[in-house]
């Protein structure tokens, strides 16, 4: 198979060349804007001096955007900081813009809201939450400034202190979660004039604890959004007669309305889309074959969306979802209806068909490998840090060393348990293959994160995977050592992202993933040692001590780490036979009622809290009181999350 074209990654570095490139030449409107926003960004974090003059460039480009302007002539840049055109770091995506579904439009919108409630004349200065908020900041200060109002433009981030003087504090963010930096924000920066907050929302009740605390707030209602108003039929049917690209279509299809049941997810969520999931709606496609059913999905406008588009017409495989059409803001890809879940333990050829499909993947997707001075992924040094206990920038180097074994290639979204699922053939098909590139947890461009990944997926070892990829890619070269090093990267950033909503589904779930990840992480811990040794680590180091039994409570019932220097793990008999199984088994069923949900995974029962992380500060003594009641206190243990064994220890 041979390779598509290589992306390129998104780096301040490219964005900054290309605009001086195009300086005088005509540019597309939104992507001048998204580019000189996030030149400002950067400029903010580092402190350039040059921020000033990135913030005016930015206001003018909002301005014009929103005046309705397609395209413009590329300013003149020659104000952009030098360090800002030799700045290879990835460009850091908000969420809210690159896969929750708000667009530039949503910010003219939550203006116009604010201007048509306002209880404030005096003047404002609107402060963009970095990140997501200061790239919608510009144009809510724009469409005030339009309406006559006193505006200065800034952007914010907790801790700092931008001078206010009597102007009244305008907080623009992304859609919030928690609410916490917000309130911390509107506490920590207004003047005498106040504060007040400017959001998108998926619901109301996301900013409840924002009017709790006291705080005016101004939000756009999800079913207000741009990318939810597109899926109405009327505008669905005209925006892709205008707009969509069809692939390897001789005529264009017409929508023939949508299907009753799944019309607009954000609106009325589907079984298995989470809330905060980009909109989505499923549609008849009329062809001169017949009916066809697909899945208008939103993908970002301008340059945030440009390697899902590449994604979604690139790959050419049986286990995604097809690609219909693409356009600026949607795919069209075909519907699928998944017959059946994978399941905890897939059969053996399921990994096999799933490592096909990464490596498959990796060459119809190559990403254009990093420049000089590109910055050493954040990870790499957290993961170096771990092996060591100490600062050792030469084994963060080793780390990435071992990592480049396979080229750089664009990663789907880590493979993560939930996108596979068998349909109603028995084919493994995967979904959410419009991976973006450039997301903040995946600064390690390389298919070993998601070779890596396929462990906690299909819940096999590093051995299993490491072999298949040998079959695959003959040469006598050992995978092991690249794929630990892989499994402790992918390991510490989804370990943050593990959901924090939870019914009892989800929540076992969630337990068996956490599981997963503990033990491949402790699996790879050793692997990763001996390779550093072998390859002169420069002193030698120590066995991994692993936290695998309940020692004390760690930080989060559910939370994952790094396999090194944590407490070493007591001696542990053999678990619990016949008899005594059956009195365990009892006593968790017992204990657990209303609190923990008992999953089985092999040898070990996962306990998954039902409630979300807020309870459970209350339900973590309970564990003492289960140790109790067990047969024998050491069958209760942690490996991710809490377990008890119920055969050889976990």
């Amino acid at each position: 198979m041979t390779a598509g074209t290589a992306i390129r990654p998104l780096t301040v570095g490219r964005l900054a060349r290309d605009l001086m490139a195009r300086a005088g030449q005509p540019m597309p409107a939104l992507r001048c804007y998204e580019s000189l926003a996030a030149l400002w960004i950067r400029g903010c974090d580092t402190g350039l001096p040059g921020a000033r003059v990135l913030r005016e460039m930015t206001s003018r480009s909002a301005m014009r955007l929103a005046a309705g302007e397609d395209a413009f002539l590329a300013p003149d840049c020659h104000h952009i900081p030098d360090r800002l055109l030799e700045d290879e770091s990835l460009v850091r995506l908000p969420a809210s813009l690159a896969v929750q579904g708000v667009e530039w439009q949503d910010a003219i919108a939550l203006a116009r809201v604010w201007l048509g409630a306002r209880e404030w004349g005096g003047p404002v200065l609107v402060a963009g939450v970095r990140t997501g908020g200061a790239y919608l900041a510009p144009l809510v200060a724009t469409q005030l400034e339009v309406a006559g109002v006193d505006v200065r433009l800034t952007s914010v981030r907790p801790g700092e202190r931008p001078e206010v003087g009597d102007r009244r504090v305008l907080l623009v963010d992304d859609p919030p979660l928690t609410g916490r930096t917000l309130r911390s924000l509107a506490r920590e920066v207004p003047g005498p004039a106040g504060a007040e907050v400017l959001v998108p929302v998926f619901a109301a009740g996301d900013v409840q604890g924002l009017r709790e605390a006291g705080v005016a707030v101004t939000i756009l209602p999800r079913e207000q959004w741009q990318s939810t108003r597109r899926l109405e039929p009327g505008v669905l049917s005209a925006y892709l007669a205008a707009e969509a690209d069809w692939q390897g279509v001789p005529r264009p299809p017409t929508v023939d309305g949508l299907v009753s049941g799944r019309e607009n997810s954000a609106l009325a969520p589907w079984p298995g889309v989470r809330r905060r999931s980009p909109a989505k709606a499923a549609v008849r496609l009329r062809t001169p074959e017949g009916t066809r059913h697909a899945v208008a999905g939103w993908v970002p406008p301008g340059i945030f969306g440009d390697a899902a588009r590449a994604a979604a017409t690139g790959v050419r495989s049986p286990v995604p979802p097809a690609t219909l059409a693409v356009a600026p803001a949607l795919v069209i890809s075909e519907d699928l209806t998944p017959a059946a879940p994978l399941g905890p333990k897939p059969s053996p050829h399921r990994l096999e068909e799933a490592v096909d499909y990464v490596l498959a993947r990796a060459r119809q997707l190559p990403v254009e490998p990093g420049g000089r001075g590109t910055p050493m992924p954040a990870v790499l040094g957290t993961v170096a840090r771990a092996v060591l206990g100490e600062d050792n920038p030469g084994t963060a180097v080793r780390l990435r060393h071992l990592l480049s074994a396979l080229p750089s290639a664009l990663p789907d979204n880590r493979c993560e348990a939930e996108k596979w699922f068998l349909d109603g053939a028995g084919r493994l098909r995967k979904i959410g293959h419009l991976a973006h590139a450039y997301r903040r947890d995946n600064e390690l461009l390389t298919p070993l994160l998601d070779l890596a990944a396929l462990t906690v997926t299909f819940g096999s070892g590093l051995e299993t995977v490491a072999r298949a990829l040998a079959r695959r890619l003959p040469g006598g070269r050992s995978w092991h050592a690249a794929l630990a090093a892989a499994l402790l990267c992918h390991g510490t950033a989804r370990g943050e992202q593990l959901p924090r909503t939870y019914n009892p589904q989800r929540a076992a779930e969630t337990a068996v993933e956490a599981y997963r990840l503990q033990r491949g992480m402790s699996e790879a811990a050793g692997l990763l040692q001996h390779a550093l040794n072998d390859t002169g680590a420069g002193r030698e180091a120590a066995a991994p001590r692993v936290v695998h039994r309940w020692a004390q409570p760690p930080g989060a019932l559910v939370q994952p780490r790094l396999p090194f220097g944590g407490t070493p793990a007591p001696e542990t008999g053999p678990g619990p036979e016949d008899e005594e199984r059956e009195m365990t088994l009892k006593a968790v069923a017992r204990w657990a009622e209303g609190r923990f949900h008992p999953v089985r995974e092999r040898q070990v029962l996962l306990l998954a809290p039902v409630d979300g992380p807020s309870a459970w500060s209350r339900v973590r003594p309970a564990l003492e009181e289960l140790a109790g009641a067990l047969p024998r206190p050491d069958l209760l243990g942690w490996c991710g999350v809490p377990l008890v064994s119920l055969g050889k220890a976990g």
